[in-house]
């Protein structure tokens, strides 16, 4: 599914020419090592708070569109809903699944998932969560008149039915053990069928609100300047109560606004910080900034490749221009060193949880190169295209795209190739992800992508398979569609990552999508509050129930 596409605010910070061609031998212009970090063992979470009467946090860069969990799937809507809106199962600061409105699910066979429901469950009216309101929330999904985000995710899903007064079975139309993760997220939220069915076109609207079973509810939303969740009173699971009593979300879209607010303390903390903060909250003396281990987020910015019959028709120019990209001069520079060079779309975020980490990672050591332009412009010339028009295209309004787009033009130039760089308004920005004609202007465009949770097989599978919701090209291989599908039926991990890495063998040489840097989790926490995670599993989660009082 596509997620925001439009990212943070970085300084106007410009590389040279050789910053970003590895015309240069400095520390900052030189291929990272192999990653070492092992997020397993890397701190994922501040302390629990204690009771606070009340938070105030920013909700990002504007107000939510709608309250309803399943219609907009970005960081305002994510960051707050799901304190709100409750999934079928959690999902922890680890990324690790755990109970949730279903006390216990089983995968019975490839095909069949059973989840067994928490009779204690309740939504925020005091009526008990039942099956017929899971099924109805999970088959909004598949409702082309709610227009779900995570609808794609449920292509494969063939039924879902009470099958006992207190258990659901989803039925597959394949194999299918990669489901399950998406019932962690808001894809697997649960609201009230009656509520939802009387209120109709007006569920989610600020007038009408939802109705779920969280440890907060909304309490007030002026639609542009700040929503209000206040404590679910009448919670169901007491080991999960929320601590403070209300919190406050501001909507900052100004980065020196947003800092001067965390400085000062008329705001408390802060998620997903433009790189422009960074300085000043780093020498904030009313709180910390705290920057997560590499693989804390499941972000990555990459240049899509928008069309196989342009400049970028032949894969050895695709190749030419991501053997050229000085990724650990971006990542440092354009980032402030919050974010990491990415060799591969699904890179550390998406399996340093995994047990079989070491084999993503020895496979991902191997893509670990140093910028080469000299070999880049070789592999232009070879594919005949020294003096070929590439155009890119990427949102004027972000400072960081602005940026971005003008190291990526230095550095295809630099190989041989002649690099127009196109910025967009945001609405014909966006429309790139959307319409065919929008892009066909354009040989690529630049974007921040994410995904909710780590899978990398769900990573490729998004724009590398032909049914992929984020297949902007009509890219087509038998060899990664056959791997990722085995992937997809595999229970093994071990099996599943073998068939992964053999299909990012094929799209590593393919390059249907370029990588270029990962960023890395950021939150800033005030020394009056503490309790929120250091990885992006804020996202979807009910990660405000923890935060309070140190």
């Amino acid at each position: 599914m596509q997620k925001r596409t439009l990212g943070v605010l970085l300084p106007a910070v410009l590389l040279a020419v050789s910053a970003v061609s590895g015309c240069g031998s400095s520390a900052a212009r030189t291929a990272k090592a192999a990653p070492t970090s092992n997020f397993s063992t890397t701190q994922v979470t501040t302390p629990p708070g204690k009771a606070l009467a009340s938070v105030t946090w920013s909700g990002d860069y504007r107000a939510p569109y709608s309250e309803d969990p399943l219609t907009t799937a970005d960081y305002p809507e994510e960051t707050i809903l799901g304190n709100v809106c409750e999934s079928l199962l959690r999902t922890g600061a680890d990324y690790s699944l755990g109970p949730g409105l279903a006390k216990s699910w089983k995968q019975t066979d490839a095909r069949h998932l059973v989840l067994d429901l928490d009779p204690r469950a309740t939504f925020s009216d005091g009526k008990p969560v039942t099956t017929a309101d899971v099924v109805y929330s999970l088959l909004r999904n598949q409702d082309p008149d709610v227009a779900s985000n995570y609808a794609d995710t449920y292509n494969d899903v063939s039924s879902i039915k009470a099958t006992g007064a207190e258990q659901v079975t989803i039925t597959f139309s394949k194999d299918d053990y990669l489901f399950v993760g998406l019932l962690g997220i808001l894809g697997g939220s649960v609201v009230e069928k009656d509520f939802a069915e009387q209120a109709g076109h007006k569920f989610g609207t600020a007038e009408t609100g939802v109705m779920c079973s969280g440890p907060y509810t909304i309490a007030s939303f002026d639609g542009t300047n700040s929503m209000v969740l206040k404590r679910n009173p009448h919670y169901w699971d007491p080991s999960r109560a929320a601590k403070a009593g209300q919190i406050t979300f501001k909507f900052i879209g100004d980065p020196s606004a947003l800092a001067n607010a965390l400085t000062s303390g008329s705001l408390q903390g802060a998620f997903d910080l433009p790189s422009a903060t960074l300085p000043q909250l780093r020498k904030a003396t009313n709180g910390k900034l705290y920057v997560g281990a590499e693989g804390s987020t499941t972000q990555n910015i990459d240049l899509i490749v928008s069309t196989f019959t342009g400049g970028f028709a032949d894969a050895r120019v695709r190749r030419a221009l991501s053997m050229a990209i000085d990724r650990q001069g971006i990542a440092t520079t354009l980032f402030g060193g919050a974010a990491d060079p990415l060799y591969a779309v699904a890179g550390p975020g998406f399996w340093e949880t995994s047990p079989a980490r070491s084999a993503y990672e020895a496979a991902y050591t191997g893509l670990v190169k140093k910028p080469d332009t000299a070999a880049a412009a070789q592999l232009v010339k070879q594919a005949g295209a020294t003096g070929k028009q590439v155009t890119i295209g990427y949102a004027a309004g972000i400072p960081t795209e602005v940026q971005l787009a003008q190291v990526l033009q230095q550095t295809g130039d630099a190989i041989g190739l002649k690099v127009k760089i196109v910025g967009l308004p945001d609405q014909q920005y966006g429309s790139l992800f959307i319409d065919p004609k929008a892009r066909a202007a354009y040989d690529s465009f630049l974007t921040i992508n994410y995904m909710e949770y780590p899978e990398a097989a769900n990573m490729y599978i998004s724009y590398a398979t032909k049914g992929g919701a984020q297949n902007f090209n009509g890219y087509s291989n038998a060899l990664v569609e056959d791997d990722l599908s085995k992937a997809q039926g595999s229970a093994d991990l071990a099996k599943r990552a073998e068939y992964v890495l053999a299909a990012q063998a094929v799209i590593d040489q393919d390059l249907p999508w370029i990588p270029i840097v990962q960023p890395r989790a950021l939150l800033f926490q005030n020394k009056a509050v503490t309790g929120a995670p250091l990885t992006f599993s804020y996202m979807d989660n009910a990660w405000a129930a923890s935060v309070g009082a140190p």
